[in-house]
């Protein structure tokens, strides 16, 4: 029985080869799904549904988008962490939203890592924005700050939930004007933009996407350094006398232990539907600037928008 053992072992390692390897070849086998973190309507939406359009010929089944929004995207991502690793489940990342959280979660409480979410590409720039109705009594970043000094905390701002790139650009705000806002969080730009066009808040401060897709607002300073070509009218930052720079890198991750092959299929086929200039030209249209990198160098983003959050988070206090 033992001879016989030691010549059946090969031939059944010889069979779970070829398995892995036609499993590998078949990839993919049905649809994958994108997770958005947030509610419909936002910028990460509004990207992930181009995803799903644009992929129709270029990955071989659908991009199917389901949504898990809550605390400012950290519903979603922890619940990514923990999808079964099988080569079909994605998520939407943003940054820097991705590096605070981790940064600020009480000790114990349960989440995500940051180091838990793999890199697979870059997919959007969107610089962030300072809005306000087009009725509002602030025409100018000089007569908001003006009166936000003049009166702490009575601005009702909006942003899409606490710790998140919204809220680190109200905090780098209020640091550089030396002004204290009152922030009310929503779950997503799809509800902070109807808060500010109702008057429930009196400015919103977020991505510019949002800006873009709305009426009846105005933009008072967008943190660029040079004025952004899909919006040239509002004034930069700096013109007005402040050095600010903050965007949201949106992109998407797998959860751990994500097969190396599918990893690289995904990464391969992104770049290809990336390239196309019908997506580019769409994705502008929703008031993001295509902006794809792989999986490396999106790795290298998210590092530098940590040191970036830290420093911030440091100056606040909220870590040492």
């Amino acid at each position: 029985m033992k001879k016989l053992s030691f010549i059946i072992a090969p031939f059944m390692a010889l069979s779970l080869c070829m398995g892995a390897t036609a499993q590998a070849a078949d990839y993919p086998a049905k649809p994958i799904t994108l997770m958005t973190a947030f509610n419909a309507g936002g910028g990460s939406d509004v990207s992930h549904r181009l995803i799903e359009k644009y992929a129709r010929g270029v990955i071989s089944q659908p991009i199917v988008v389901t949504y898990k929004p809550g605390a400012g995207g950290e519903v979603g991502w922890t619940w990514l962490i923990s999808a079964r690793p099988d080569g079909y489940t994605v998520g939407g990342v943003d940054l820097p939203h991705i590096v605070l959280q981790p940064l600020l979660r009480a000790e114990g409480q349960p989440g995500y890592k940051t180091e838990q979410l793999n890199p697979l590409c870059n997919l959007v720039f969107d610089p962030d924005v300072i809005m306000v109705r087009q009725d509002s009594p602030f025409k100018t970043l000089e007569e908001l700050i003006a009166y936000a000094k003049a009166n702490p905390g009575k601005l009702k701002v909006g942003t899409v939930g606490k710790f998140t790139g919204d809220h680190l650009f109200l905090m780098q705000i209020e640091k550089l004007t030396g002004t204290q806002f009152t922030q009310v969080p929503y779950p997503g730009g799809g509800k902070a933009a109807p808060a500010l066009l109702s008057g429930e808040v009196d400015c919103y401060f977020g991505s510019t996407s949002n800006f873009l897709r709305m009426e009846g607002a105005r933009g008072l300073a967008i943190a660029t350094k040079e004025r952004y070509d899909l919006c040239p009218d509002v004034p930069t930052f700096a013109e007005q006398g402040y050095t600010l720079e903050s965007a949201k890198y949106r992109g998407i991750a797998t959860p751990p232990k994500f097969p190396a092959e599918a990893q690289k299929y995904l990464e391969a086929k992104l770049a290809e539907l990336c390239a196309n200039p019908e997506y580019q030209e769409a994705v502008r249209g929703a008031g993001l600037t295509p902006y794809y990198t792989d999986g490396k160098e999106f790795g290298e983003i998210i590092k530098r928008e940590k040191e970036k959050a830290v420093n911030v988070l440091k100056t606040y206090g909220f870590i040492k």
